[in-house]
């Protein structure tokens, strides 16, 4: 719950970086799946006949401010929203958190804004958001996307049933966390693929004895690694819906595998299995072990194992790893592939209906394939029978540099398969197993009114920071596992019953509204 909407602009950045990846979608209950198109693309879709152009608009929109891919005025999306909208976008950028704030303040808010969800149940209240559900009539696209996508549609009804913004969809899948692991040098010791936690310490032991100053099992996000370790016990450990029963709230410290997780970590500890600065190793140190026969198995964003693979030397090569088991007969990855920015309508804009013919394009089938592909002649060229980028587009992160597609506001669903035909054949194997250990439901919570936030929110800082505390003594061996049940006891004492029970009543709210 420690994760404020900085924390996930900043991962964002980081994924689609290093990422040379793309997307599922977060709308169906089951994502995209590459195995039905490899590389090469898909074939262009044919175009209806072309209607006459709307009357000529503009635009103003607050979009992100990246030096990884600084923004243009002629980068080819705004011609290409022009070409199919009449619509002319004067891009806006953003300088640091407080520039929405900022914006809203002034009077003087742009048509359209790049906005994170906890803004949106902020501002979306106080007036500064138009109510997009009294507008689907001038959004038909819109409407068609959220009913085919009822997860997307969930995250953005208030609770009171307004729509305040759209969320994008389809470029989210560089959050997906995955294991990996050095299978060259698993071959060249005869050593199984682990598929079980038991199994995962017999190898990592096996591993520590042939490389004795390597740390075989090595992760680099902290705590937060939690997450991505929980759903193999079936749990994650702050607040999460029942995965048996979705329609109950439960907190994964109080769950009796969360003490089997934290008791297995430990053991790893006391073993010299994990490094121990795994709470504070940083990317860079991450990498080192890596590639330098001092790590074995890990987990990471999707995409790192291409990059890696790209820097390691020749011989050593990294592959997907279905994660092992902790507790239960399925294995599981965190439900990943979400999207965290979306668009919001300013209340008072002048330009109301180009905003909402923009987004009505861009949610669109047409928008969708021209906005993450771009135009035949222009980006790509049809090759027996498929699309395949020109080759000033070498890696997904071009996309954004050379034409912006894939940033922020030039799309609202986009197609997965673009940036994925950019990664390399032998690299796709992870983007068609990973949907297929999904856990079936993720950590996204339902939205609270402003006053259950505003009640809630010094709660969640107390239990995070009390919890982040203790969990750790516990694996670094600083406190003993037979006081895990105190710790349990103790998470009421810093808010739990009231933290579930308002995540409880939200969610049973968000239940009767979806109806």
């Amino acid at each position: 719950m420690k994760k404020g909407k900085w924390f996930w602009a900043a991962l964002a950045l980081t994924v689609v970086t290093a990422s040379a990846c793309s997307s599922g979608s977060e709308g169906t209950n089951e994502p995209a799946n590459p195995a039905t198109d490899t590389k090469g693309g898909t074939p262009a879709p044919e175009q209806p006949a072309e209607a006459a152009l709307p009357e000529e608009a503009t635009i103003r929109i607050l979009t992100e401010n990246s030096t990884a891919w600084p923004a243009k005025e002629d980068w080819g999306v705004w011609k290409w929203v022009k070409e199919e909208t009449n619509i002319t976008v004067k891009q806006e950028l953003i300088t640091g958190p407080e520039s929405l704030a900022l914006a809203i303040s002034s009077g003087d808010m742009p048509d359209i804004m790049s906005v994170f969800p906890a803004e949106v149940q902020k501002y979306g209240p106080q007036g500064a958001f138009e109510d997009l559900s009294k507008h689907m009539d001038k959004m038909p696209n819109v409407k068609a996307f959220l009913e085919a996508h009822p997860l997307v549609k969930q995250r953005v009804v208030s609770p009171t049933g307004e729509i305040y913004s759209i969320l994008n969809d389809g470029a989210g899948e560089g959050s997906q966390m995955v294991w990996f692991y050095r299978d060259d040098i698993f071959a060249k010791h005869n050593l199984q693929v682990p598929k079980t936690w038991d199994e995962l310490y017999t190898v990592s032991k096996q591993l520590k004895e042939l490389y004795p100053d390597s740390y075989p099992f090595t992760f680099r996000h902290g705590l937060n690694t939690l997450s991505t370790f929980g759903p193999t016990f079936g749990i994650y450990p702050q607040v999460f819906q029942d995965p048996v029963d979705q329609t109950k709230i439960k907190f994964g410290f109080e769950e009796p595998a969360a003490k089997t997780m934290v008791e297995t970590l430990n053991k790893f500890m006391a073993e010299k299995l994990i490094p121990p600065d795994w709470l504070t190793m940083d990317y860079k140190a991450w990498t080192q072990f890596m590639s330098n026969n001092q790590a074995f198995i890990t987990v990471q964003f999707i995409g790192q194992i291409e990059i890696m693979n790209n820097q390691l030397p020749e011989g050593q090569h990294l592959s997907f790893m279905p994660p092992p088991i902790g507790l239960g007969d399925k294995p599981y990855l965190p439900r990943g592939g979400y999207e965290n920015f979306g668009l919001a309508v300013a209340s008072t804009s002048p330009n109301k209906d180009a905003a909402f013919r923009y987004l009505d394009y861009i949610f669109s089938e047409k928008g969708r394939d021209i906005q993450s592909w771009g135009k035949e002649g222009e980006t790509y060229t049809i090759v027996d029978g498929k699309r395949k980028f020109n080759d000033n587009y070498k890696e997904a992160n071009d996309l954004r540099v050379v034409s912006g597609i894939m940033t922020a506001a030039t799309y609202g669903w986009f197609d997965f398969n673009a940036t994925l035909s950019l990664v390399k054949d032998s690299e796709q194997a992870a983007y068609v197993e990973a949907p297929k250990y999904r856990f079936p439901v993720g950590e996204i919570l339902p939205a609270l009114t402003p006053e259950e936030a505003e009640a809630v929110a010094p709660l969640n800082d107390q239990i995070w920071k009390f919890w982040q505390g203790e969990v750790a003594k516990f694996i670094y061996g600083e406190r003993p596992m037979s006081e895990w049940e105190s710790f349990v006891a103790d998470l009421s004492k810093n808010g739990l019953n009231e933290i579930k029970t308002t995540y409880q009543k939200a969610l049973d709210r968000q239940y009767e509204i979806m109806k």
